[in-house]
């Protein structure tokens, strides 16, 4: 068992003659809560039932604490903590409260799990990160899975999510904007998406009621 990885020229590189590039990893491959379920059942004497009611249970006083502003650790996993994200300013005073919103939640890992990783093997993937396209069912999969525990994206978030370079993403988040499926709610220059009302788990705005016709004859 090994990491796949792949070399990417690194952003702030780009366009200069002095290139750096950083290793990514390429698996796309995730692991859902049914198979972690499985593989905890089959080495201890938990139902799959408890174990997921524990997830989910887990996931709810998570997110209770998170919304208070809290610091949350568990033990073995890591730290967990929110972030924020407001419109550009030139001075806090020029920016409501109501305008500073949920970005995402940040995650640092326990020293346990940094030990438990530390003898991982990597080996280079055969394929170059062009050639890996893309579909759009894994991308609609893909986004409404990290709009989950995401309120906003930036290019960077969706260029790791799909182990894209800087030019593809930019390219699908073009095409996704047209689509009329992510809208930005920033500046051009520094765009952040949301996802449209009826995409990636937001809801669908109601139907304006028709009026009816009252008059009689």
């Amino acid at each position: 068992m090994a990491v796949k990885f792949e070399f990417y020229e690194s952003p702030n590189t780009i366009g200069t003659r002095k290139k750096r590039y950083h290793a990514r990893v390429v698996n796309r491959e995730r692991i859902s809560t049914d198979h972690l379920a499985q593989e905890i059942h089959h080495s201890s004497s938990l139902t799959v039932a408890d174990i997921k009611a524990t997830i989910i249970a887990l996931s709810e006083k998570l997110a209770y604490h998170l919304k208070d502003g809290a610091r949350v650790h568990i033990e073995g996993i890591g730290y967990f903590h929110i972030s924020l994200t407001c419109p550009e300013t030139p001075t806090p005073h020029s920016t409501r409260a109501n305008n500073v919103k949920f970005k995402s939640v940040t995650f640092r890992a326990d020293k346990y799990l940094k030990k438990q990783l530390a003898d991982v093997k990597t080996e280079r993937s055969k394929y170059k990160p062009h050639s890996i396209p893309v579909t759009n069912e894994e991308i609609d999969k893909g986004l409404t899975e990290y709009f989950l525990t995401h309120s906003v994206l930036t290019r960077r978030d969706f260029e790791q999510l799909f182990t894209l370079t800087r030019a593809t993403a930019g390219r699908y988040i073009t095409r996704l904007a047209k689509e009329k499926k992510l809208c930005n709610i920033s500046i051009p220059h520094n765009p952040i998406y949301e996802p449209m009302p009826g995409f990636y788990g937001k809801e669908k705005l109601p139907e304006p009621e028709q009026e009816t016709d009252t008059t009689t004859e």
